[in-house]
């Protein structure tokens, strides 16, 4: 009997002892965000998924770039092999409410059914429920700030943009000029997947950058270390960049 009673105190001995000494060097280190000590970016891609995404996550793949994919409702529900695709190929998926109705023209409940059944939607098809959101053209008022916050959602509307919506700017060599003009460390470049030509830059993107020295990393990698607050806005917008407004 006192064998087996030894036994464990020994066990919690070393344990207490263990608990007591301060984590090796190597060990504080890793529990460091990644951002504090390499220079990051944040690719964003808006209203998919679509008929392009399959060769962005081939590029994304061939630079090991990781991306956050702001989805609509109605494409996951058109699209949910694709969707699993994102998901399982690492990038996050952020809810991009239902469709691309601007939130600020609807009611309460109308805003609370687009971006609650957009949000069990992606769970319900990835097993992961989306911690960011973006809404459609950046429009955003209380009753967003309200029902993203219920969700457990943090708003990302991004602080840069190669303002691919605009069709005069459908250029590959333009967007690709504008991607490497407003790619800055830190920050968070809105872009949209069902642009082909945005798809089409982005290998020259992606090796430009990479030679600079950026790492592509997720939204929430980026945000690691800082306190998040659902349904607050993130980046700061009171940083360098401001906060957009998009089409």
């Amino acid at each position: 009997m006192a064998v087996r009673r030894l036994i464990p105190l020994a066990v919690a001995c070393a344990l207490a002892t263990a608990a007591a000494l301060p984590a090796p060097a190597h060990a504080r280190a890793a529990r460091e965000p990644f951002c504090a000590t390499h220079k990051c970016i944040a690719l964003t891609f808006d209203d998919g998924p679509g008929q392009y995404n399959q060769t962005l996550l081939k590029t994304l793949a061939k630079y090991k770039a990781k991306a956050t994919f702001f989805l609509i409702g109605s494409e996951v529900k058109k699209h949910p092999k694709l969707t699993q695709a994102i998901a399982k190929a690492g990038h996050e998926i952020g809810n991009h409410s239902w469709d691309g109705r601007y939130l600020t023209e609807l009611t309460y409940a109308e805003i609370n059914k687009k971006i609650g059944d957009t949000q069990r939607l992606i769970t319900k098809t990835t097993g992961k429920a989306p911690v960011v959101f973006r809404a459609p053209g950046g429009l955003r008022n209380g009753g967003v700030e309200e029902i993203t916050a219920k969700f457990g959602l943090v708003q990302i509307p991004g602080t840069s943009a190669t303002k691919d919506y605009i069709k005069d700017y459908r250029d590959v060599d333009l967007l690709t000029s504008r991607a490497l003009e407003v790619a800055g460390e830190g920050e968070v470049v809105l872009m949209h997947e069902t642009v082909k030509e945005t798809v089409d830059s982005m290998p020259k993107v992606l090796k430009e950058l990479t030679a600079q020295g950026y790492h592509f990393v997720t939204v929430s990698t980026l945000l690691e270390g800082e306190e998040l607050i659902p349904g607050q806005v993130y980046p700061d917008p009171t940083r360098d960049s401001m906060t957009m407004t998009v089409e």
